[in-house]
């Protein structure tokens, strides 16, 4: 039987195949699928699982997700994108999408990294000392 370890380092490796400066390419991605799908190794349903999810991490690094509140402007949205790539030393992509359960402010998030300063995050600490 196949360590869990090894089908994760082999994972990371395959991701690290995947990657054209330092960014997940789409056409080596389908590269590593075919090789993949033409020599099925053993427990390939877990490393396909692994890969995936590697993958994903790895996309997320690189794309700074924005949730905002209401509508915001170009010009806040460079602002951030300019701010995080400040913070973590690279490019980044942006995506956006409207989240009116903040009530006012925004979330973003890049990678593990949460940046947060909304209404519904400010509150709470306070719902949950009254509740």
């Amino acid at each position: 039987m196949v360590d869990e370890k090894q089908i994760c380092d082999l994972a990371k490796r395959l991701v690290e195949i995947s990657l054209k400066d330092g960014e997940v390419c789409g056409k080596r991605v389908g590269e590593v699928l075919k090789a993949l799908a033409t020599n099925q190794p053993r427990n390939c349903k877990s490393l396909l699982r692994i890969y995936k999810k590697y993958v994903e991490r790895k996309i997320a690094s690189y794309t700074a997700f924005i949730e905002h509140a209401g509508p915001i402007s170009k010009n806040i949205t460079n602002s951030i994108k300019k701010f995080v790539e400040e913070e973590i030393g690279r490019s980044v992509d942006i995506d956006s999408k409207e989240t009116p359960e903040l009530i006012a402010g925004l979330r973003v998030n890049i990678g593990d990294n949460v940046y947060e300063n909304s209404v519904n995050y400010r509150l709470s600490p306070l719902a949950d000392t009254i509740l």
